[in-house]
């Protein structure tokens, strides 16, 4: 059965939003969000919005953990830009992509591509696997705190986090990611070490 033949086959009745509100858990999430086509998928993740995002986090507690690989698969180029959409818990300005890149080092750096980047700055981010002693334990983040060593080709010019209007958004933050389904993610930020009331979903189409 081919992913979008499988897509055919999930009730037109269920959603993303409804498992959610349903309370259900990673697995159930994940079996439904496989069975359908790309295009699909990115479209039900992005549907959730507000406090389901952050329900979404909790009910992906214990995922199979994240690799770097999973942003910028061992196969794309050194440089070549990855998407992902985002939809973030705000009440406001919710959509946005994260664009992720493998520099010829090895290092896997991204930025938030917004409406508002203006104002808040590209928010550059260094991927980094989990690790023990961090403040979510063995989850991957997006951490803030680190320069990239390098920017990609086409990308918006480097801008520090710690400085002028960047500081409110990005400074002391790292970004802790679970696992959904194929190309879905859903993250919280924390900021020195404190958990911030801020998630954001994460989803790749191609």
């Amino acid at each position: 059965m081919t992913e979008a033949t499988a897509a055919t086959d999930v009730p037109r009745t269920q959603s993303l939003r409804a498992l959610i509100d349903q309370g259900a858990k990673g697995p159930a999430i994940t079996a439904f969000l496989d069975a359908l086509a790309p295009a699909e998928r990115v479209a039900e993740v992005l549907a959730v919005t507000g406090k389901r995002v952050g329900l979404l986090y909790e009910a992906c507690e214990g995922a199979a953990p994240l690799a770097v690989e999973d942003f910028v698969p061992a196969s794309v180029a050194p440089e070549t830009t990855v998407i992902f959409e985002g939809r973030n818990s705000l009440p406001s300005f919710t959509r946005f992509q994260k664009r992720f890149a493998r520099l010829p080092s090895g290092q896997v750096v991204g930025y938030n591509h917004q409406t508002m980047s203006f104002f808040t700055g590209p928010g550059f981010f260094v991927v980094r696997a989990g690790a023990p002693d961090t403040d979510v334990p063995g989850e991957l983040y997006f951490d803030y705190t680190a320069s990239p060593e390098a920017v990609p080709a086409g990308w918006p010019s480097f801008k520090p986090n710690d400085r002028g209007l960047s500081r409110l958004v990005y400074a002391h933050m790292k970004d802790y990611i679970r696992r959904v389904a194929k190309g879905v993610v859903v993250g919280k930020a924390f900021k020195r070490g404190k958990a911030e009331n801020a998630y954001f979903s994460l989803s790749r189409a191609d």
